[in-house]
């Protein structure tokens, strides 16, 4: 291009306030005349879904299994693939999900079901949202489906209670349990410190359950069943949202949801709202059956008393669902007359240190009885921050207690040294056992091994010590 045409045409691009491109040759000299052209910016790309809580199994029962997780957006709903060992994708489960409101911000829990499975079988699984894997690059979680109802295969299950704290020691306990042979977990009640609200179960950000170092560990591949305690039961709407148990309550009959005690402990008479949960329910493990009851209470509307009235002390007048627990819980128990039965539950029938037994579940009359009539063999209770064996108690019974309170919550102290007290452990105390150099002899969860009719109880430190091993015949 000539020295003095360039020049032309840069001033007439000046005067008409237009671009003025100059390339290499004249055939690629671009003047754009007339009105300027819209400029077209490309959006930004909508950032991936955030996984906020790690995906964790409840529901393993039967042929099928249930797959949880959070994250930050509604839409699309996860998709869970999932299949045998090794073919994680053969098959997929859309999730269901609904708004929870963590630390003032609205998440999403969802919740998807899986199967069916085949009985006893290895299976691995993996989330994705809107085609992003949610798990990254972690390999995928596998769990092992539930053992058929009957089938004598030996295998051992987890249970602790009082744990929900957000301590290291809750982290090391559940890393033990991580790196057990448990199928899956049993908790004894207190799932989440203080009041089981959804900012206290938190996400991986921050929480004392669902934080990176806690339920992140065994939740993936150990299926949870978690009895109520009374921190959260008055406010249960998180505990049903988090730790969803459809299968087992339908298959059993049993009842999980809000449910309203009208004159029961403290609270006023009907039809004055009174919000509470039921949460009951029973599931088959090979050839034992287990019970996960509700024997728990809001402190501030009447505790023991309570549960007592509500629970375990038959129909109410003007209370409908007063004594429904019990009912379902005979009608059971019968119906699984001569199978290995375990029994979960928060108030402790008798307990040395920490909170006191509570004398309204013990007895021939009391639910304590009704167990071990129907052949109970073990009952396991929390509350109490401690660990503790107790001797059978039911003339012609063989049914032993363990109090498991130990699992990250502040530990209590052995107060006493009762005549049904076999072995405890508690804050530098003990009862017919050495006395605990550290808190971490102390804090706690218990491997249970079930091989036929043969049951050894073995407590694991949070260090992975075991102590006070015991096994049954039945």
């Amino acid at each position: 291009m000539k020295g003095s045409l360039r020049a032309e045409l840069a001033r007439l691009a000046v005067r008409v306030g237009i671009p003025f491109l100059v390339m290499s040759s004249v055939s690629s000299v671009t003047v754009p005349f007339g009105p300027r052209a819209p400029v077209h910016r490309t959006k930004a790309a909508a950032a991936a879904p955030r996984l906020l809580r790690y995906a964790y199994l409840t529901d393993v029962v039967g042929s099928s299994a249930t797959v949880n997780l959070a994250t930050d957006r509604a839409n699309p709903v996860p998709v869970v693939n999932w299949g045998p060992a090794g073919n994680c994708s053969s098959s997929s489960a859309s999730a269901t999900g609904l708004p929870v409101k963590v630390s003032g911000k609205i998440e999403w829990q969802f919740k998807a079901q899986l199967g069916p499975l085949a009985g006893n079988t290895a299976y691995c699984y993996r989330a994705s949202q809107g085609g992003v894997d949610l798990l990254g690059s972690d390999p995928s979680p596998m769990f092992t489906s539930a053992l058929p109802a009957g089938n004598s295969t030996p295998y051992s299950f987890a249970v602790l209670g009082d744990w929900g704290a957000g301590t290291m020691d809750e982290a090391n306990v559940l890393s033990q349990i991580d790196s057990s042979p448990a199928s899956f977990v049993v908790s004894t009640g207190d799932n989440a410190y203080n009041d089981g609200s959804q900012t206290d179960y938190g996400d991986q950000l921050k929480g004392k359950v669902f934080g990176a170092t806690y339920w992140k560990q065994p939740g993936t591949q150990h299926p949870a069943f978690l009895a109520q305690g009374n921190h959260g039961f008055g406010q249960p709407l998180p505990y049903l949202q988090n730790w969803p148990q459809d299968a087992a309550v339908q298959a059993s009959g049993g009842a999980y949801g809000p449910a309203s005690y009208c004159g029961v402990g403290t609270l006023q008479k009907c039809p004055s709202v009174n919000p509470t949960t039921n949460a009951w329910y029973a599931f088959d493990w090979g050839q034992a059956r287990f019970y996960v009851l509700d024997a728990a209470w809001d402190d501030r509307t009447g505790g023991y008393l309570g549960d007592f009235q509500a629970h375990w002390n038959g129909p109410v007048t003007g209370c409908p669902a007063c004594g429904t627990e019990m009912q379902w819980l005979k009608k059971d128990l019968a119906a699984h007359a001569g199978t290995l039965k375990f029994a979960f539950f928060h108030y402790p029938i008798r307990a040395d240190g920490g909170h006191t037994s509570d004398q309204l579940l013990q007895g021939p009359n009391g639910l304590e009885g009704l167990l071990a009539s129907y052949g109970v063999s073990i009952a396991f209770n929390g509350h109490s921050h401690i660990y503790e064996r107790n001797l059978p108690q039911i003339p012609g019974s063989s049914m032993v207690n363990y109090i498991s309170g130990a699992g990250g919550h502040a530990l209590a102290t052995v107060y006493r040294c009762s005549l049904y007290d076999a072995y405890a452990l508690g804050a530098g105390s003990s009862c017919h056992a050495p006395v605990p150099a550290s808190a971490q002899d102390v804090f706690h969860f218990l491997l249970v091994t079930v091989n036929g009719n043969t049951v050894t109880v073995t407590p694991t430190n949070e260090k992975g010590i075991a102590f006070d091993v015991q096994t049954y015949s039945h």
